[in-house]
Parts: structure tokens; sequence; C-alpha cells
């Protein structure tokens, strides 16, 4: 017999950012799980593939673009009905030396990382069946940030706040915000310049801001799907904010 604690057989989800990372691995995870998946993001090429492995839906977004995000929460409402759960785990993060972080380089960050998550809320809420669940993935590292990486978590600290907002103003909705440390296999460095890299590591390690082992991705999914399967379990209560960091284990 299934624990209704880790249950999520039936579910019919969204996930948002679900082309490579922590996305990737949660949607793969879902589907093993029971669930019944609905993928977005802009790399259509990674999605296909998996939305075939899985027998799931892909739609090309980008979280930047309000309408587009309208219109992919229509097409998979359209499709499965009602939501039950919708995750997300796009981000967009920029290395640049603060000095060096240009305008528009600011402000697509907080186009992604704040304002995409707050619209895709604000498209899905006519959507959502009873006790569904909003989960959207922060940053470990909001409040004490590292070098070069400013844009990324200065959107990260705005999404926080925003998130507040839409508890305060909708108490009766379960959105969780799941800060998540340190993780292996997300792609985010993908793309950026490897000298600027080497000397950001060296300023984290300097800092003591690397840590000795990294969260494993899918344990990281596995986990964030836990939390859908507890509040939907337990509806009176809801996880508010949630930290997944990496775990120190001995011999390893």
């Amino acid at each position: 017999m299934n624990d209704r604690h880790s249950n999520i057989d039936g579910t019919r989800m969204l996930v948002i950012g679900a082309s490579s990372g922590i996305g990737h691995a949660l949607a793969r995870a879902a589907h093993g799980r029971g669930a019944v998946v609905a993928l977005a993001a802009r790399r259509m090429e990674n999605l296909t593939k998996l939305a075939e492995e899985i027998g799931g839906s892909a739609h090309e977004l980008d979280v930047a673009d309000p309408a587009a995000i309208e219109r992919v929460i229509d097409e998979v409402a359209d499709r499965l009905g009602q939501l039950d759960a919708v995750v997300f785990t796009s981000a967009a993060v920029p290395f640049a030396r603060v000095e060096e972080t240009d305008v528009t380089t600011w402000l697509h960050a907080y186009a992604v990382n704040a304002v995409g998550a707050s619209h895709v809320l604000r498209a899905a809420l006519p959507h959502l069946a009873d006790n569904a669940v909003v989960l959207v993935a922060s940053s470990h590292d909001v409040g004490r940030p590292r070098a070069g990486v400013a844009a990324y978590h200065a959107s990260k600290a705005a999404l926080d706040e925003i998130l507040r907002s839409w508890r305060a103003e909708h108490p009766d909705l379960a959105v969780i915000r799941v800060s998540v440390g340190p993780t292996e296999g997300t792609e985010i460095l993908r793309g950026a310049d490897r000298d600027l890299l080497a000397e950001l590591y060296r300023a984290w390690a300097q800092e003591g801001q690397i840590p000795a082992t990294m969260s494993a991705v899918d344990d990281v999914a596995n986990a964030m799907l836990s939390l859908i399967a507890v509040s939907r379990a337990n509806p009176t209560v809801v996880s508010d904010i949630v930290h997944l960091a990496p775990r120190i284990i001995k011999g390893k």
C-alpha cells in the first residue's frame, strides 16, 4: 500500500524548467511515481525527447515572456483539465562581477527568476484544482551572496519577497518556496566564461563557500515531489519555506 505522504500517483503536474537539471530530474521522477506530467522550457530538443520517454507533453516556453506563459498554461490546462501541482525550476544565472553586470542582464534575471515565477502563479491560479500545490525553487544563497552572481542572488531575493506576498494574499493556497543548496548535475555553469569561473571559484573557496559535497539531483527532485505529496495529504498545513542543503555523509 502506498504511503499517502509519498504518493503522487495520478497527480496532474506542470513542470517549468524541465529541459535540464532539477526540473528534468523531477519530471522523470514524477512520471516514475505515477504523475501525469506536462513539460515546459525553452530547449525543445531536450524537452521533446523527455516527453516521448515519459508520455508527457512538451511546450516551448520562455518564462521572460508573459504572453507565452499564459498560452502554455492554457494549453496544459486544456489537456489535463485542472492542475494539481505546478513546479517552477527555471532560472537565469548570469556570471559577472557586479560592476560589470549591465542593465540588460539585471532585467533579464529579474524577468525570469522573479517576475516570471510570479506570472506563472497568476496564470495558473484559475486552473488549479482543489488542494493544488505550487512549488517554486529558490536559492540557498539568498542573503549570503557569492561573488560574481549578483543578478541571480538579488532576483531570487525578490522572488522570495514576492512569494511572501502570494502567501499573505492567498493564505488558502499551498505555495511552497524551496531553497535549494548546491546540487550536482544542474547545468548552472552552462555557457559561463571559464576564466571568470576559475577566478570566482578561488574567491568562493577563500570565503568557504564551496561545499565538500553537493546534493544529488535525483535526491533533490524526489524530495521536492515528496513535499507535494505531504502537502496534498495534509491540506490544513503548508510547508511554507523548505531548505534542501547538502548532507555530509561520513566516509564519502
